[in-house]
């Protein structure tokens, strides 16, 4: 078998790196750069620590700090407009998933006409945009290191992506100082997000050999630091691993992609306004069921990584029914809610189950399966 395998993104990491921001963006080469941030913070004071470290090594800066949860095409349209006209020449993007995917959708725009929407999908010939650096607030997305920037369509009410090397940022800045601040609401709900780029890169029909390595460790990391981490938002050792957890993670899924749990979050979370994170592990452990019908070695990986050992001759199904339970353990240590505590009313959830296969990344599912089944997984999810 042939593979090939990419990692895109050059990271420093540690505490205080963030400090070298302004140098590092000099030795880029870059004189005015666009500070992407959203207000939030602003209000905790990282946005001014590395606003004045870009000022003290001599670097102009544009500020837009109207960042948007799921960053709707509108925003990004705006934003682009304001960055070509103050002619920017470097993106220096702070915060979660929707700082970094307004960066790159905004790197998009930068010598490519808008709107942004014509350029969804798998895009070689996109003209390029600036150096980008990127510096993560949260420990999920692992947006930093993929070469994809998502978008939510305001015409169409959904979400799309860009894929392109316009979207893969220059340089990676992991400070674990910056998330110490992160709630434990949030530290969950972008914890798990990782989680399940681990997992289902891992299960999924792309998986390969580096993807493999990575969403194992990723796993493993998760598994044993998230929980300490949301306990204890303090503890920097907790929030340094969970970086690295995630920045793995985002690199397993760039390389093997992500299916059902996705599908099924990207539907619940353009449906009911969820949290992509918890929109997307809500229904994991039944994902993980569902994936050892045929990737039962895999399924038995993930299980393993959570901590929990299954007999040698453990059948396809034992293995389902195991890590599902393993992951379910997880979640409730993170007292992630379940649709039912979200409020959501249960005859809504089902009718969601055909856009889920309507999904464009149900094409990347281990094996197809019907609406009908999908309906069935979300109903076990459902008060679990």
């Amino acid at each position: 078998m042939i593979t090939s395998y990419e990692v895109f993104v050059p990271a420093i990491m540690g505490s205080g790196s963030s400090l070298r921001t302004g140098i590092k963006v000099r030795e880029l080469g870059c004189k005015k750069v666009l500070l992407v941030y959203d207000s939030g913070l602003k209000a905790v004071g990282i946005a001014d620590t590395i606003l004045e470290n870009l000022q003290n090594a001599g670097i102009e800066t544009v500020i837009f700090d109207g960042v948007l949860p799921d960053p709707p095409d509108t925003m990004i349209e705006e934003a682009a407009e304001m960055a070509r006209s103050k002619a920017i020449d470097g993106i220096v993007a702070i915060g979660g998933g929707s700082a970094i995917d307004t960066a790159k959708g905004i790197n998009v725009l930068i010598n490519n006409a808008p709107p942004i929407m014509k350029y969804f999908g798998v895009q070689k010939n996109l003209k390029p945009g600036v150096p980008m650096i990127f510096i993560p607030t949260t420990s999920g997305t692992g947006s930093e290191v993929t070469n994809m920037c998502v978008v939510s369509c305001t015409s169409r009410g959904n979400k799309d992506s860009v894929v392109s090397p316009v979207c893969v940022g220059t340089l990676a800045i992991l400070d674990p100082e910056l998330t110490i601040g992160l709630p434990p609401k949030m530290t969950s709900a972008t914890g798990v997000d990782a989680l399940a780029h681990a997992v289902e890169s891992l299960t999924g029909a792309h998986s390969n050999p580096l993807s493999d390595a990575l969403a194992r460790d990723s796993i493993r990391l998760i598994a044993k630091w998230l929980p300490i981490a949301y306990k204890d938002g303090t503890n920097l050792e907790a929030r340094e691993h969970m970086l690295l957890a995630s920045m793995f993670a985002g690199m397993a899924f760039t390389n093997a992609l992500v299916h059902l749990g996705h599908s099924i979050g990207h539907t619940l979370g353009a449906k009911f306004h969820l949290p992509h994170g918890i929109a997307c592990a809500i229904v994991l452990p039944e994902v993980m069921e569902y994936a050892s019908k045929t990737e039962s070695k895999k399924v038995r990986m993930v299980c393993e990584c959570l901590g929990v050992n299954l007999a040698e001759d453990a059948t396809p199904e034992e293995i389902g029914v195991t890590t599902k339970k393993a992951v379910r353990s997880l979640l409730k240590s993170l007292e992630l809610p379940n649709l039912k505590e979200l409020g959501i009313p249960y005859e809504e959830v089902i009718k969601v189950a055909p856009f889920v296969t309507a999904d464009t990344g149900f094409a990347l599912v281990p094996y197809r399966i019907t609406a009908a089944k999908v309906a069935e997984m979300l109903k076990s999810a459902y008060d679990a």
